[in-house]
């Protein structure tokens, strides 16, 4: 695999981690939030609603940018071993 699609690959892993994460804090809270029966559907809705948002994503997409440039140039500048 080419070091550009590893570079796209890690990225992708990233953001898709932290969508999850996201997910499970979103589905917890309403979970807990819930008054009288829960539903699974409104936790789940909240958080893709949430997701979609063109700031969320755009912040997703950043974080995980800036991070993986990061490892990559602080990785880059070590001595080989």
């Amino acid at each position: 695999m080419p070091p550009a699609m590893r570079k796209a690959v890690d990225v992708l892993t990233a953001i898709g981690l932290t969508a999850a994460v996201f997910f499970v804090i979103v589905v917890a809270n309403t979970f807990l939030m819930a008054r009288g029966s829960y539903n699974y559907s409104q936790g789940f809705n909240l958080w893709y609603n949430f997701i979609l948002r063109p700031d969320i994503l755009g912040t997703i997409v950043l974080t995980a940018l800036v991070t993986m440039a990061y490892v990559f140039w602080k990785g880059s500048g070590r001595p080989r071993l």
